[in-house]
């Protein structure tokens, strides 16, 4: 709806900023109907193990008869052979670029499958694709069967392949030898139960047959190699967690508390000490935080989107071919606008009378007539434009999916109108203000025959207002700087409510913290995008709202939840769900935002299936990657690894640019103590967690570590981690 945004004017950017000049837009032509389905050569032929995902989603381009690509063109697929074949959808829709994609996890069985594209309005345009299933890995043998953590294990089979991940109890077991695929030597981990535990290895999420080993009991140190790392459930803690002395080099261990639960707003207290307490830290967090109102009013109407997916609603049928031409330049109609934070009767819904301005292939602008004069030019007008059409659009839709039409006249209203202007408090514009927002309930079905609704595809924005006739000043050049960021983040809502709840009947829109992220990653690739073409200024504006909440986020964690309460979350929330959802598409592909768009799925049971992990490993690995990324002089296993930022080089370039914005040269500095002698204590937020550093001096005596509940009692209820690596 509205996207609350931070203004950074205040420190110098010159180093990343650069200036472009767009050219004209296209003119308000009718989009062409679908006529002819391509494939996507490079996406056909793939393989994959046995019941394991292709490494690439089958894609297929629509194009008109003039072969120009067709957006929103509705493709069925089917599976035409083999047996066992999952599709994670059966109807996608195109996206701006004519492309319609879906992933594939192959059956059981070894052999060949086929899977069929069709174009729902013309069933005899339909194109094949030819995969195999290769034979999955196999396990033979396991020695030795009886280990401890810490044992080398050897594991014989075949299919062992370059890309195998071993499993022991569950856990990652890292891969030390392997020998051309029919064996693998794994470590085990460090403190898992003892008892019978169950060994396999997952291709691409083809799993092996497992083998049963028998896990020991050890009364030894947990001997951990550099860049070794284990993730401990509490219960085996206590006991176990016994760090041998220091040799002759410094030891320094990375140890995170953390509470993996993916229910949004879980929370326990915790208690991680050493074994010779001398320094006690207590972590109070931030409770009842004063959010500024552009916050809340951008989460209140996500939640009421939220409620409104529930409702019943005809079912809606997309359509690539519109039904009636976008309106011409110089024309007028009226639209209904929110006007308040609770944005429910006929009265909270402002009425205004608007101007087209641009009309594009892909956007038409409006500007309300009662905007304060000074403001946007016809130039500044079709500047704008052309970044809507020719660069936004196509960003968006190509990594999120095809929006809505539900007025078929296959354009979005962006409307620029005082009212956005006038939501934010004038003693509030100093801090964050609503800059623009998008309302489901313009395309929702459910509200087709309410006097609210524009039944439109509509984006809403702020107008200039150098003079702050209005509430608060804002310059032509700042509003243009700023609102195609606000786009293309509110466009991400619109596709994500369209997908999610109106194209596959889903009853809930996207969980906030994962619809949010979902949006800051949207303008993130835009600003990869300017990036690619050599704007650095444009790249700057883009990108320094994730960076700068990221680093608000690092600078304490452990006071902040990835996954918080809907209509609670902070910008540094913002930061942390943003933060995790880029270290999944780093290793995961950038194919994986699209499955997290086209689907009904939500929230943590959205993100597990789309990468095939559970939630507790995915966050585990994050949490841990967030310190040693790009940690000088270490070299992290692959899954500890951002792969699109160096947060430390980036980080450290905006400290010198600006201190008081970046007060350090990297925000996340964890508390550092010698040994055992320590006790840190506090509330884990889920999702997140703390981080201290343990450091043996040579010859430093080895330590113990406990970690309960902040009584000292067992950790129970809320699923919790302690993340152990050797980094030194």
């Amino acid at each position: 709806m509205t996207v609350s945004r931070t203004i950074f004017g205040r420190f110098p950017t010159s180093g990343w900023l650069a200036l472009w000049l767009l050219s004209a837009a296209c003119g308000g032509d009718e989009l062409p109907t679908a006529e002819t389905l391509e494939k996507v050569g490079s996406t056909d032929g793939q393989s994959t193990p046995a019941g394991g995902f292709l490494p690439a989603p089958l894609a297929v381009v629509v194009k008109a008869a003039d072969g120009s690509p067709v957006p929103r063109a509705e493709v069925r697929w089917s599976v035409s052979s083999g047996t066992g074949a999952v599709l994670s959808d059966s109807v996608t829709l195109s996206d701006g670029d004519g492309r319609a994609e879906v992933m594939v996890r192959l059956g059981p069985t070894a052999g060949s499958y086929g899977v069929r594209a069709a174009l729902k309005a013309r069933e005899d345009r339909r194109v094949s694709f030819s995969l195999t299933a290769t034979e999955p890995p196999v396990l033979s043998a396991m020695t030795p069967a009886d280990f401890r953590g810490g044992d080398t294990i050897r594991l014989s089979g075949s299919n062992l392949g370059p890309e195998a991940q071993a499993f022991i109890g569950g856990h990652p077991a890292r891969i030390v030898g392997s020998s051309g695929g029919t064996s693998i030597s794994v470590v085990a981990p460090p403190c898992l139960v003892p008892g019978a535990v169950k060994v396999r290895v997952e291709i691409r999420s083809a799993s092996s047959n497992e083998l049963s080993g028998n896990y020991q009991a050890s009364t030894a140190p947990v001997r951990l190699a550099v860049g070794d790392y284990a993730s401990l459930v509490p219960a085996s803690v206590a006991g176990c967690a016994v760090f041998p002395p220091a040799g002759l080099d410094t030891v320094e261990y990375l140890i995170t508390p953390q509470a993996v639960s993916g229910k949004a707003g879980d929370s326990t207290t915790y208690r991680l000490r050493g074994d010779s307490v001398a320094t006690v830290t207590t972590k109070l967090g931030i409770e009842g935080q004063e959010l500024p109102f552009a916050v809340v009013f951008h989460d209140a109407l996500r939640q009421r989107e939220a409620e409104m997916a529930g409702l019943p609603r005809p079912a809606f049928e997309p359509s690539a071919a519109p039904a009636a031409s976008p309106p011409g330049i110089g024309s007028r109609r009226t639209f209904r606008v929110c006007n308040k934070l609770d944005c429910n009767k006929s009265e909270d819904f402002s009425t205004v009378l608007a101007e087209v301005h641009y009309v594009g292939e892909r956007a038409v602008i409006y500007q309300d007539v009662e905007a304060p004069p000074g403001g946007f030019t016809s130039e500044d007008f079709r500047q704008l434009g052309a970044l809507f059409d020719q660069e936004l659009y196509g960003v968006a839709t190509r990594a999120f999916g095809a929006e809505s039409d539900v007025d078929r006249n296959g354009v979005v209203f962006i409307l620029f109108t005082p009212v956005v202007n006038r939501l934010t408090p004038k003693e509030q514009c100093s801090q964050a203000f609503v800059t623009g927002f998008f309302f489901s309930i313009d395309i929702d079905p459910a509200f087709a025959k309410d006097e609210r609704s524009n039944k439109a595809e509509v984006f809403y924005a702020i107008v200039p207002d150098s003079a702050g006739t209005v509430t608060c000043q804002h310059r032509v050049s700042s509003v243009k700087r700023f609102v195609p960021v606000t786009f293309i983040h509110e466009f991400q809502h619109m596709i994500s409510f369209y997908q999610h709840v109106m194209l596959r009947g889903g009853r809930s829109a996207e969980e906030l913290w994962l619809n949010e992220a979902m949006s800051h990653l949207a303008e993130e690739l835009g600003g990869f995008h300017f990036l690619a073409l050599g704007d650095q200024r444009k790249f700057s504006d883009f990108v320094i709202g994730n960076l700068f909440n990221a680093y608000k986020y690092l600078q304490d964690p452990g006071a902040r939840f990835v996954f918080p309460k809907a209509g609670q979350g902070t910008l540094e929330e913002r930061g942390a769900a943003w933060l995790f959802l880029r270290w999944i598409v780093d290793q995961f592909g950038d194919e994986v935002v699209r499955r997290l768009s086209e689907t009904s799925l939500t929230g943590v049971a959205n993100v597990e299936r789309a990468t095939g992990e559970p939630i507790e490993r995915l966050l585990a690995q994050w949490f841990l990657a967030n310190w040693v990324s790009d940690l000088p002089g270490f070299s992290p296993q692959p899954r500890l690894k951002y792969r699109k930022w160096s947060f430390r080089s980036v980080y450290r370039s905006l400290h010198t640019q600006s201190p008081t914005n970046f007060p350090r040269p990297f925000p996340l500095v964890p508390d550092s103590f010698f040994g055992g002698q320590f006790q840190v204590s506090g509330v884990l937020r889920a999702g997140s967690g703390e981080y201290v550093r343990v450091i043996q001096l040579p010859s430093q005596k080895g330590f113990a570590l406990q970690f309960t509940d902040g009584l000292g009692a067992p950790l129970t209820g809320v699923p919790a981690r302690l993340n152990i690596i050797r980094v030194k």
